[in-house]
């Protein structure tokens, strides 16, 4: 029933991102490793590239290829490798090795950030391709390994910002506690917003670089693995100032690799090195570090799972060790435990035996172009655009919820609580005003489905 609820729910939010549908449809990774989801579920090809651990790619709209990256090579769509596009800064072993997106404001200009490995003294760099040149097929222009920053971590997450064009790009100093935020725009990269918290990224060894980080599809939260450090921090995330706050942190047995965020970022995926456990959903909903730790779920045991990418079908997938021949999959991510459906040997990269193989990690992407049908509250989305306006409080709660109205008009609005086995606990109407409920639920997480004639709105709420 939940899922129903959650899917029907879904099924009627407007597209936070449409102008990116199509940019993450090609992946190119591994050794000649390929997957085409224009179809809407991956279809398994071939390139020319190899690669131990990140890549990125880009397509346009309509979700044909425009080029790729190991972080030092970039190939174009015919798969030859593009005029002065070789030599990039970024390395074949670095977990997030590359990211791609458009200059906004530009169909034609496009931004390679690279990353160095083992927190080297490249750092973060970026080149920019203009697809106008090269009879139209691209060609690194003389703006080429621009440094922004020495000495960072193998670790790189963008976003869109939610009321402009325009994104964030941010990267973690090697040595440091520090996140360097810097914004993109029509006239080009800003000076970094710096800011300071969580754990500083020891240098005692260079492993403690390894390790991804990823924006939540709405960029209020970010992720990261620290590598042979053995945690995954999680933070907020100031869309408006690039500020980072609030880290809560979350121990592994063994080392720590890949981190991706559920479609409805109600769930955080890792994976580590520990036997008895190398892929882990933490509900991270109620905000508090004590109780995300609680909700730890062990969903794999199997040896060597690395770095994860959502995918545009909103499924995750897991690369299996450099080498392998398959990928892992959680099909069914914004579902709690068991029901989230992980499977070892979901894509076989190599089904005519061509020595096609994955690597350590995945490409990465703007979680932008991957949020398609995702609601984010206050990004002019269908929040902002309904009829009626309903908000429920306090959220967590060890008492009574309100849910407050104050446009419902005459509309009769029905109100139906489920909790976490979706049965229904209660069915009540608002017209106007507020209902208090649930002051005598059990702990646990409800659903609450609020419908009228202006359609349907699914809010979860924490009983503590």
């Amino acid at each position: 029933m939940i899922m129903k609820i959650v899917a029907l729910f879904a099924s009627t939010l407007l597209s936070l991102s449409s102008f990116s549908q199509g940019r993450a449809n090609q992946w190119y990774f591994g050794t000649f490793a390929h997957l085409d989801f224009n179809s809407g579920s991956p279809v398994v090809g071939s390139g020319p590239m190899t690669t131990t651990e990140g890549t990125a790619s880009i397509s346009d709209p309509a979700g044909t290829l425009l080029f790729y990256t190991n972080g030092v090579d970039v190939y174009k769509n015919s798969h030859t490798v593009m005029l002065n596009g070789s030599g990039l800064m970024g390395d074949v072993s670095t977990a997030q090795s590359a990211m791609i997106f458009p200059l906004p404001g530009s169909a034609t200009q496009f931004y390679i950030f690279t990353v160095a490995p083992d927190g080297g003294t490249n750092g973060l760099t970026y080149s920019i391709v203009d697809m106008t040149l090269d009879g139209g097929t691209g060609d690194v222009s003389a703006t080429k390994n621009v440094n922004l920053t020495d000495s960072v971590s193998e670790k790189i997450c963008a976003i869109k910002d939610n009321d402009s064009d325009n994104y964030w790009v941010v990267v973690h100093k090697w040595g440091d506690n520090a996140f360097y935020a810097y914004n993109l725009s029509s006239s080009g990269l800003s000076a970094p917003v710096v800011t300071n918290v969580g754990t500083i990224h020891s240098t005692s060894t260079f492993q403690n670089t390894y390790g991804q980080m990823k924006f939540s599809m709405c960029g209020d939260k970010i992720a990261t693995a620290l590598g042979y450090m053995d945690t995954v921090e999680l933070y907020d995330f100031d869309i408006n100032t690039g500020i980072v706050s609030n880290p809560i942190i979350l121990p592994h047995a063994d080392n720590v690799y890949g981190v991706e965020f559920s479609p409805q970022s109600d769930y955080l995926y890792a994976t580590c090195y520990d036997a008895g456990g190398t892929l882990a959903q933490f509900d991270i909903t109620s905000g508090i570090e004590a109780t995300i730790l609680a909700s730890k779920i062990v969903l794999s045991t199997t040896a060597d799972l690395y770095g994860m990418q959502i995918g545009p079908d909103k499924k995750i997938y897991v690369s299996r060790s450099f080498g392998s021949t398959y990928l892992g999959q959680i099909a069914d991510p914004d579902s709690l435990g068991a029901l989230s459906n992980y499977t070892d040997n979901a894509i076989d990269l190599d089904p005519t035996f061509s020595g096609n193989n994955g690597g350590l990690s995945l490409p990465s992407f703007p979680q932008s172009f991957l949020a398609n049908n995702i609601f984010c509250p206050g990004t002019g989305g269908i929040s902002d655009a309904k009829t009626y306006k309903v908000v429920a409080y306090p959220n967590p709660s060890d008492g009574a919820f309100t849910i407050s109205s104050t446009q419902c008009g005459s509309q009769e609005t029905e109100i139906f609580v489920y909790n976490s086995l979706g049965k229904l606990m209660e069915k009540r109407l608002l017209v106007t005003g507020e209902m208090t409920f649930g002051e005598n639920y059990s702990v646990g997480i409800y659903l609450v489905t609020i419908t009228n004639d202006a359609g349907s709105e699914t809010i979860k709420l924490v009983k503590k």
